[in-house]
């Protein structure tokens, strides 16, 4: 993705994590802190050997957003399942506090979702706290639906419960909106 393609408040490139990407990965973890950390599935707080995980990884497509300088704006994966839910991917997203609402994360979520597409899934699914409104507007921008909300199911960082919604994606019945996005390769 180049940056035309992105929001023009913020100029950033979409592409898969690379293994010489490991000090920016460690500053942009370590950056998460407080607030920015609080509603993460994955524990960052240990950079160097969740990043040597993620470079072991064969079954997910890891993605970073890099600013001019070369440092991580933001991080996307797609997680193909397996057995019975081989046709059903999971996307992550994380953002950095300076890149929010700068069209950031929108391109981390469609390029997340067009590497789902690519795993072969046809439903794909993003698990979000209920109470980021901004967040759950952004997914259903491009197509992803509310299916679910599951009160007290998440524990963040500070102890608290929190509803977690699960909103989904049905590539088939988006096929319209992927093409109108510009997603054709999501489209079908």
């Amino acid at each position: 993705m180049t940056p035309s393609e992105l929001d023009d408040r913020a100029e950033a490139v979409v592409r898969p994590l690379q293994p010489g990407d490991l000090d920016a990965f460690t500053r942009f973890a370590m950056a998460l802190a407080g607030q920015g950390r609080r509603f993460l599935k994955e524990d960052l707080s240990d950079p160097v050997k969740v990043f040597a995980d993620y470079q072991r990884e064969t079954a997910a497509v890891r993605l970073a957003a890099l600013d001019g300088a070369g440092e991580i704006a933001g991080l996307a994966g797609a997680f193909a399942g397996e057995g019975w839910s081989s046709h059903v991917a999971e996307i992550r997203v994380v953002v950095g506090a300076a890149y929010r609402g700068r069209g950031v994360g929108w391109a981390l979520a469609r390029a997340a979702l067009l590497e789902a597409v690519k795993l072969g899934c046809s439903h794909v699914y993003v698990e979000v706290i209920a109470a980021q409104d901004a967040l759950v507007a952004m997914f259903q921008d491009i197509g992803f639906e509310p299916e679910a909300l599951l009160v007290d199911f998440v524990r963040d960082s500070d102890g608290e419960n929190r509803d977690l919604m699960l909103l989904t994606h049905r590539v088939d019945v988006n096929q319209a909106r992927n093409r109108l996005w510009g997603m054709d390769e999501v489209a079908g």
